[in-house]
């Protein structure tokens, strides 16, 4: 009898089948950062992290409980973006108003 209880106790429900003990390769490797990470690289503060999620100019989130996380990947293509946006603005300026002179 004792077996038989020790062998149940052990089996998986069915309703949990699905679930395997490895997690999927994309997030089992993936780098994340955290909330203060990501303020600590960009050298800026979370409040304007979250200013950038409210407004939704922040690289992709993931929240876990209370916490905030960011793949290293997205966070990299995120930068990436901003850089080019940069640049076209930075064309745009360029050819768009004849300089001043004044640096204003």
């Amino acid at each position: 009898m004792r077996d038989h209880l020790d062998e149940a106790w052990l089996a998986v429900p069915p309703h949990l089948s699905h679930m395997g003990t490895k997690q999927s390769e994309a997030l089992d490797r993936t780098p994340m950062w955290t909330l203060d990470e990501l303020c600590t690289v960009l050298r800026t503060t979370p409040a304007t992290v979250h200013t950038w999620r409210k407004h939704g100019r922040n690289p992709r989130v993931y929240k876990v409980g209370r916490h905030l996380l960011f793949a290293d990947a997205d966070v990299r293509e995120w930068l990436e973006g901003c850089a080019a946006d940069a640049e076209r603005d930075a064309a745009g300026h360029r050819t768009s108003r004849p300089s001043t002179g004044s640096g204003w």
